[in-house]
């Protein structure tokens, strides 16, 4: 058995990585010169996201309800969830809203665990643990204003959102033009 041709074979398919990157990049892109339509698009998709997420633990609480015992709480959010997703579908002002004031208390957990493991890096006696109570009372600092100032929510919303598929598009080109080369060196032995 030739065991470069079947290496080699496996490396075929790298543009798929590198076009799906690319893809990436141009709709992080078009999110960020559009960030009206890219906010009204994250709203829309959050209020699915809920109502999805409720038909899971709705079908999770039903069929599970013989063999566990908490199942009842999985039907219960499932419909509650299905609710919210329901109204946001139909109301998007207040999706919008709602994913403003979800991401402002998502920063407020976030920058508390990181000043709460700040003082665990202290106790272990790490040092620089100062960094992360910074970053995260940055974090905290930024979710207050957040909810404060819905205009910040918004902005910091559909730049994160962006700048996290431009990332990922990124090292997905990155990753394909990496099998490309493998694919050439092994070609070349």
């Amino acid at each position: 058995m030739n065991t470069n041709y079947s290496i080699q074979n496996q490396f075929k398919d790298w543009w798929m990585p590198a076009l799906g990157g690319a893809i990436l990049v141009f709709l992080s892109l078009f999110m960020l010169f559009s960030p009206k339509f890219t906010f009204i698009g994250l709203s829309i998709l959050f209020g699915w996201y809920i109502f999805i997420s409720g038909g899971f633990n709705l079908a999770f609480g039903i069929r599970s309800r013989k063999f566990f015992q908490g199942s009842i709480w999985y039907t219960i959010f499932g419909l509650i969830e299905m609710t919210i997703g329901t109204i946001l579908l139909f109301k998007p002002a207040l999706a919008a809203e709602t994913l403003i004031l979800f991401l402002g208390v998502w920063l407020a957990f976030m920058g508390t665990s990181r000043m709460s493991f700040s003082f665990v890096l202290k106790k272990m006696e790490i040092r620089n643990w100062w960094w992360t109570f910074i970053g995260g009372l940055l974090t905290l600092l930024l979710s207050i204003y957040v909810i404060i100032n819905p205009i910040v929510g918004v902005i910091t919303t559909v730049y994160l959102v962006s700048l996290s598929i431009l990332i990922i598009g990124i090292l997905s080109m990155g990753f394909g033009w990496q099998l490309k080369k493998l694919n050439i060196e092994i070609i070349n032995q």
